[in-house]
C-alpha cells in the first residue's frame, strides 16, 4: 500500500512539474520566438486599407500603421482574416503582393496583455542580435537576425536571416519582418506609427 503511493506521489510530483515546464515555455515563446506568417491564403481574404478599418471598427481594435515609409516602399494589399482578427499588411518597392517574400510585412493580431521592457530585456539578454526598446512608450523586442527555417522562396531572394521587430501598442501586438531595412530604418518606422482613421 505504501509503495503504491509512494509511487502515485512521485507521479504526481512529475506531471506538475512538467506542467510547469511547459507553462513557462509557452508564455515565453509568445514573446521571444516567432515564426513566419500562418499560412491562410485559403483562410483569409485581400481588402481595401478601409475594408481592414472597418473590420477592426466592427471590434473596437485601434491599428496603428506607418506614416513614412523606407526606400519607395507602397501599400501592394492587405490579407485579413476576421474571425479572430488576424491582418498582415504587405509593402513593397517591386509591387510584391506576397507576404512571405516582400520587402516589409506588418502582421496585426490582438493582443491581451504586453510583455513589461524588462521581459523584453531579459529576452534580448539572449542573444548578441536581440535589442529591447522603449518606443512612444511601446515595448518593443528588434532581432536583427532572425532565423528563417521553412519558406525556400524567401531563403533564395534574401538568403537565411530577416529583421524581425515586435511591438504592442493599445491591446495590439505588431510583427514587423524586414529583410531589407537595418536597425535604425526599422526603428524609425516604428517611431512613425500613427493610428489608422478613415
Amino acid at each position: 500500500m505504501q509503495m503504491r503511493s509512494k509511487s502515485f506521489l512521485r507521479t504526481l510530483v512529475v506531471l506538475i512539474v512538467l506542467f510547469v515546464i511547459a507553462s513557462l515555455l509557452f508564455d515565453l515563446k509568445e514573446y521571444s520566438n516567432t515564426s513566419e506568417p500562418a499560412d491562410f491564403y485559403g483562410t483569409s481574404k485581400e481588402v481595401s486599407l478601409e475594408e481592414m478599418a472597418n473590420v477592426a471598427n466592427k471590434f473596437n481594435l485601434s491599428i496603428y500603421l506607418p506614416s513614412e515609409l523606407p526606400d519607395n516602399f507602397e501599400l501592394t494589399t492587405i490579407y485579413l482574416k476576421d474571425g479572430p482578427f488576424i491582418a498582415i499588411v504587405v509593402y513593397s518597392a517591386e509591387g510584391n503582393k506576397d507576404y512571405k517574400t516582400a520587402e516589409l510585412g506588418i502582421q496585426i493580431t490582438p493582443s491581451d496583455s504586453p510583455p513589461t521592457y524588462n521581459e523584453l530585456v531579459s529576452i534580448a539578454n539572449e542573444s548578441e542580435y536581440k535589442m529591447a526598446l522603449e518606443i512612444n512608450d511601446w515595448p518593443v523586442l528588434i532581432d536583427e537576425r532572425k532565423f528563417i527555417t521553412t519558406n525556400e522562396d524567401f531563403k533564395k531572394k534574401y538568403g537565411d536571416y530577416t529583421l524581425l521587430m515586435k511591438f504592442w501598442i493599445e491591446g495590439m501586438r505588431y510583427n514587423i519582418g524586414a529583410p531589407t531595412l537595418n536597425v535604425a530604418t526599422a526603428i524609425q518606422l516604428v517611431e512613425n506609427m500613427s493610428l489608422l482613421i478613415l
